[in-house]
């Protein structure tokens, strides 16, 4: 959407805290400002000085921490853009992206995770392919941080592709709620479901029904992030048994709903994440600087968790029951 003189429209970045809670503050620091730099970048383009709203639990976090953690890693932000900190009353991940579209202004809204860090040449990645008026959605390109033997290992068995994956990714059917852009109307009209019973599914949905209903989205490499890394062994069981839960309310809605065939099919699930980490680990494990040595411990460390991963998978296809995914809109392309 970027005009002949390269002047960017006008954009409103919803950020929520939720992540910020849970990862290591070191990330949370370094993703914004990675965001302070990509903005400052940008800042001498903006058609208006953009609007950013941090918007966080009031009840998990108190609003002078995210302001000290701003003035201290991030000071210029207030001066770059209309900055806002926006309490909420209990509202989770999907809900406070949610609400922050509903207060937005601007034609263009983008979200971002708050331990997700822009590298540059994000925001134009982003904006780009709304100059196609039939585009209403960009999905981004996130790419896992690392630091340690854990982290190489889910950077390579996650489900983001590394960062020479580019054309890789490109071609997968997916947008995440991390890293993307909507025409503000549509998503204020279209917005992400709320899938009862399911942790990181909604995106998913969304994205599915859109394709069911015809319209137009992209997907680019061109506006990398790097997300924090998973904080810790026992945050990564946790996680790994909420993606065994959510892949079954997935396998449910998409692929069968009878509990045998959910039972057997969180098997081939298994085996296919399995197989597709462990020739990471061998294959690219130089990208994240994985010695050959420590090779074989990541394996394990991989097992450990797609294992985790299966248990909760199981649990769920014998125990757990569904509702239908709600209805997210009835508008038809024009």
């Amino acid at each position: 959407m970027s005009a002949p003189d390269d002047i960017l429209p006008p954009v409103t970045f919803i950020v929520e805290w939720e992540n910020a809670i849970d990862v290591e503050d070191e990330w949370t620091a370094k993703a914004m400002s990675a965001f302070q730099a990509e903005l400052e970048r940008c800042s001498n383009r903006f058609a208006e000085k953009p609007r950013i709203m941090y918007l966080y639990d009031e009840g998990a976090v108190q609003e002078s921490t995210i302001r000290d953690v701003i003035d201290e890693v991030a000071p210029k932000l207030a001066d770059l853009a209309q900055l806002e900190l926006v309490p909420t009353p209990g509202l989770t991940y999907y809900k406070l992206k949610n609400y922050g579209v509903s207060q937005t202004k601007t034609d263009l809204v983008i979200m971002l995770d708050s331990d997700a860090g822009p590298q540059p040449g994000w925001l134009d990645g982003l904006l780009a392919p709304f100059a196609d008026p039939e585009v209403i959605a960009v999905g981004g390109f996130t790419v896992l941080g690392w630091e340690d033997l854990m982290s190489k290992t889910m950077a390579l068995s996650w489900i983001f592709n590394l960062p020479s994956e580019r054309e890789k990714t490109v071609k997968r059917s997916k947008i995440h709620a991390n890293n993307c852009a909507f025409r503000t109307e549509f998503f204020r009209n279209n917005p992400f479901p709320e899938i009862k019973q399911s942790f990181k599914k909604s995106c998913g949905f969304w994205l599915r029904d859109i394709d069911r209903r015809g319209f137009k989205w992209v997907r680019t490499a061109d506006a990398m992030t790097i997300h924090a890394p998973h904080p810790g062994g026992s945050f990564l069981a946790w996680r790994a048994w909420t993606t065994g839960l959510d892949r079954d309310v997935q396998v449910y809605h998409t692929v069968t709903k009878n509990r045998i065939g959910r039972f057997g099919y969180a098997f081939y699930f298994w085996l296919n994440k399995l197989a597709r980490s462990w020739s990471r680990i061998w294959l690219k494990g130089s990208e994240v600087e994985l010695p050959i040595r420590q090779r074989p411990v990541a394996m394990l460390y991989s097992l450990g968790f797609f294992t985790v991963m299966l248990v909760g998978e199981l649990y769920s296809s014998l125990g757990r029951s569904f509702e239908p995914v709600p209805v997210i809109g009835t508008q038809k392309p024009a």
